[in-house]
């Protein structure tokens, strides 16, 4: 799915290690029982990061990723109480994220989100 979407392939193994670390996964099927939509989150019960939201390019705008946040973050409120939780945002989907109740940074409180490059 990730290739299909962009986003390139992994290794059987490293796929296999990332979702071993992740603690919360979620995916959508379509009626063929392959993967529509794949969500997961990292990090621990103090912050938790929102990692590789995929929605199938010919499911998105149908409501689908909408309905796997609210998901996942109802998972995220209910197992990890006391947890903020963030991600990075990919450009052109600040709406999306807004929408759900996460803010962009820089905001009053927070300086920018970075990324270390390589």
């Amino acid at each position: 799915m990730r290739a299909a979407c962009g986003w390139g392939e992994l290794s059987p193994e490293l796929a296999a290690a990332a979702l071993d670390g992740c603690l919360l996964a979620i995916t959508a099927h379509d009626a063929q029982g392959r993967i529509a939509g794949f969500l997961r989150a990292i990090g621990d019960p103090l912050y938790l990061y929102v990692q590789d939201a995929i929605i199938a390019p010919e499911l998105r705008g149908s409501g689908l990723g909408t309905r796997m946040m609210q998901r996942l973050l109802a998972r995220i409120d209910a197992d990890f109480p006391a947890a903020h939780v963030m991600l990075m945002c990919a450009k052109g989907r600040e709406r999306f994220y807004s929408e759900l109740g996460f803010e962009a940074r820089p905001s009053r409180d927070f300086g920018p989100g970075m990324q270390r490059l390589r």
